[in-house]
């Protein structure tokens, strides 16, 4: 069986991934399940990084001024 490659945050998870009694398709379907959910988070927090950013750069540029008199 060739060794999987894990991420640090997920090491637990791959280790009780290798000690669950299962045959090998079962496994490897487990292991893509894992590294697709680590995707979809990565992109998740991709998304949550730019609207966080865009917040802080809008919020710290001066107001508009529009030429409308009330």
């Amino acid at each position: 069986m060739s060794k999987i490659s894990e991420r640090p945050a997920n090491t637990d998870l791959y280790a009780r991934i290798e000690q669950t009694r299962m045959t090998a398709l079962e496994r490897e379907v487990a292991i893509n399940a894992l590294r697709d959910a680590d995707a979809i988070s990565d992109g998740i927090m991709w998304v949550v990084n730019v609207i966080e950013n865009a917040v802080k750069y809008l919020s710290n540029r001066a107001p508009l001024k529009h030429g409308f008199k009330h």
